[in-house]
């Protein structure tokens, strides 16, 4: 082989190289683009957070006992209900309505309907649900036991409740979801009558005022 050979040999091998380091670049940058694109889409798009709910505040008129033998529940509530849609780009789209049961020692004393199927929430929006519970008179009539359970917590203090929250969601456009169960606990403190003479059950007017009650 003479020297014009090797020449062309060694021009040949440059080249390779010269391909094979362009090749490895080209690759590198669609590996960092990649990589850039994974990182900017998975966030907002491939991971879902949940709604989350939580209770605002509630605000008690009254809340005792009545009917003739003191067996019956009479109660004025409203509570406000907070639906935070938590994720970046995708809202939340209510695929069943969202509905609130009230409960005391397990049984519904009220139901409400708080957003239709087909409404939705914007990335990172809060929504806000007023619901009212008010008995009929002379109140929601109560077996031996639920008032019995109900004159143990006033003596304690604290009367607790549930709210029951039930709906479905979807997340677009991925278009994933499900439906959820969330119970909120309500523990309303028993404030002291206001004189001696005074009878049934007396709260604070705003118990839950700015508080954040989360619904698990």
């Amino acid at each position: 082989m003479d020297d014009d050979d090797d020449a062309r040999c060694l021009h040949i091998v440059e080249a390779c190289v010269g391909l094979c380091g362009c090749c490895c670049r080209i690759n590198f940058a669609c590996l960092f683009i990649g990589v850039a694109l994974i990182c900017v889409l998975v966030p907002p798009f491939g991971v879902v957070y949940p709604v989350r709910a939580a209770v605002k505040d509630a605000s008690v008129s009254r809340l005792a006992l009545a009917g003739a033998n003191g067996t019956a529940l009479a109660y004025d509530l409203s509570l406000t209900v907070s639906l935070r849609n938590r994720n970046w780009a995708m809202r939340a789209e209510h695929s069943a309505p969202l509905d609130a049961e009230l409960l005391f020692a397990g049984r519904r004393l009220e139901g409400a309907r708080l957003a239709d199927a087909g409404m939705w929430m914007d990335p990172r929006r809060t929504e806000e649900f007023r619901m009212l519970a008010v008995s009929s008179s002379p109140g929601f009539a109560l077996n031996g036991d639920e008032a019995a359970e109900f004159a143990r917590e006033t003596v304690a203090g604290v009367v607790e409740f549930e709210l029951r929250l039930t709906g479905a969601f979807k997340y677009r456009p991925v278009h994933v979801g499900g439906s959820r169960r969330l119970d909120c606990p309500l523990k309303l403190p028993v404030a002291p009558p206001p004189s001696p003479s005074s009878t049934g059950t007396h709260f604070m007017s705003t118990v839950f005022d700015k508080v954040s009650i989360t619904c698990y």
